[in-house]
């Protein structure tokens, strides 16, 4: 999921509007909740700095092996 205003990342979001941060929270949630209730668990997960390939605040909402 990304933001249609350009959020550099994750870190940079107290610089933005609150209703941008309530959006964006709000559709990571119904979509974690969704991959959660088909597959039983799921991860949700941001990159910062050099981790970080697009540099443009996204989350990915992912399920499968545990990383135990």
């Amino acid at each position: 999921m990304i933001p249609k205003v350009h959020v550099p990342s994750l870190t940079d979001l107290a610089n933005y509007d609150a209703t941008i941060v309530h959006a964006v929270m709000a559709l990571v949630t119904q979509v974690a909740k969704q991959v959660e209730a088909e597959h039983g668990a799921c991860r949700v997960l941001t990159n910062l700095g050099g981790y970080q390939d697009s540099k443009h605040l996204h989350f990915h909402v992912n399920y499968g092996d545990s990383f135990s």
